[in-house]
């Protein structure tokens, strides 16, 4: 202890202080007392009462001096208290971080002897990221795709669209528009906006890096994403790379080309172990420039039917089990939290916009661009305390908008993301 050896030195000089204090005492009540009990002479009696009195003055200062002296003896103690108390809680401090980290590398050192497909669920449970190894798929399985040439934007016919809409209900969502600017459009350049904000090669101006769109069937989300895919990589800086889920076997059709896509319920383990080895490829890429992304293409993950392969967690009776949900759930969390500043793109597709049906966290959903669609549209106007943000006259005019585009005589599939 830092005031050890000052504490001896003074309780040293203390207990010799009090052996004389002591003595001085003792002295002084001898003196004084000895008159009253010894046949002394007067000369005698002189003396004592003399050699008492100054016992007894010499008592007092030496007990003064003593007392400040215990005093700093005192506060040396505490001093070494605090100093020991201080020292034992940095020791507990140590031992408990040393102990988590300990823990959570054994947690990781278990994790990386599980089959790779699992292990983007748990790396993003148990905040394993730079602890878990995520290999790449063998090559005689999983080839490499090739990168797809910048494509041709598929171009919204934006006088085909205001043909469909009855022409009341547009004078009526023109002037919305044009009262709510911030909040009401019904031109098609707010998805350019999107996508030029998702595709800025200064990365530290990107927005929009993953997007989440949720409608009911036939509401058009295959073909937005289609469209979303095309406009981001038509400024890639490299051949764009797009991998794709889609459980229905090829039955959705979309504007966009594939370097791979997965069709089928059966294919979704291997989807997820080979999209986990194109993010091992990027982040390659990524580290030979030097963490700039220059020159590096942008990577697409496209998730279709999020809320049939997901059940809430248990999968789909009798086609996806409760196992290979789980670690979709932890794959897309993995894409939405870490895949960003790799030039990465989750794009996922899906029918419910309930985080609990979807297995997105609700701190991923804040880092996707989530448009709603169709149905969904109007759920979320029902339920607006879950999803937006805004004051009750604004959810009014959003709720006249949808009711318009609802009217629509002849609705066309593909073409409802005009009204997203």
């Amino acid at each position: 202890m830092p005031f050890e050896l000052q504490r001896l030195t003074a309780s040293g000089v203390i207990h010799a202080e009090r052996t004389i204090l002591c003595s001085l005492g003792a002295s002084a009540v001898l003196c004084l007392s000895a008159p009253f009990f010894l046949n002394t002479d007067r000369i005698t009696t002189g003396m004592l009462l003399g050699a008492g009195t100054v016992s007894a003055g010499l008592f007092g200062v030496s007990a003064q001096i003593s007392e400040s002296k215990q005093k700093v003896y005192h506060s040396l103690k505490q001093a070494d208290l605090k100093s020991l108390k201080a020292n034992l809680q940095g020791e507990a401090v140590y031992d408990y971080v040393t102990t988590a980290i300990a823990a959570k590398r054994r947690v990781a050192d278990y994790v990386n002897r599980l089959p790779m497909q699992e292990r983007p669920r748990w790396i993003a449970e148990y905040q394993l990221q730079g602890l878990v190894t995520l290999p790449e798929p063998p090559a005689q399985q999983s080839p490499s795709p090739t990168g797809i040439p910048n494509p041709d934007i598929a171009d919204i016919d934006e006088e085909f669209v205001q043909s469909v809409t009855n022409p009341g209900a547009m004078k009526i969502l023109q002037a919305l528009a044009a009262n709510y600017p911030g909040y009401i459009r019904i031109d098609g350049a707010w998805i350019d906006e999107l996508c030029d904000a998702a595709s800025n090669q200064n990365m530290t101006l990107r927005s929009n890096h993953h997007f989440y769109l949720s409608g009911g069937t036939q509401s058009g989300k295959s073909t937005l994403a289609g469209v979303i895919i095309n406009k981001i990589a038509a400024k890639s800086q490299s051949p764009a790379i797009v991998i794709g889920s889609d459980p229905k076997d090829d039955v959705t059709r979309w504007l966009c080309k594939f370097s791979r896509k997965f069709d089928g319920m059966k294919e979704l383990k291997t989807w997820i172990t080979f999209a986990t080895g194109m993010i091992d490829q990027q982040k390659a890429r990524v580290s030979i420039v030097g963490g700039e992304c220059q020159g590096v293409p942008e990577l697409f993950l496209a998730q279709d039917e999020v809320g049939s392969v997901f059940g809430g967690g248990k999968g789909l009776p009798g086609m996806v089990d409760a196992d290979t949900a789980k670690d979709l759930q932890g794959f897309w969390n993995y894409i939405i939290k870490f895949t960003a500043g790799l030039k990465g793109h989750g794009l996922f597709m899906g029918q419910s916009p309930l985080s609990g049906e979807t297995g997105f966290s609700r701190p991923s959903l804040k880092n996707v661009c989530f448009i709603a669609m169709g149905q969904t549209s109007s759920y979320i106007l029902d339920h607006p305390q879950d999803f937006v943000n805004v004051k009750k006259e604004i959810l009014e005019v959003l709720r006249q908008a949808c009711e318009r585009t609802k009217g629509n005589p002849h609705p066309q599939k593909g073409r409802d993301y005009q009204n997203a």
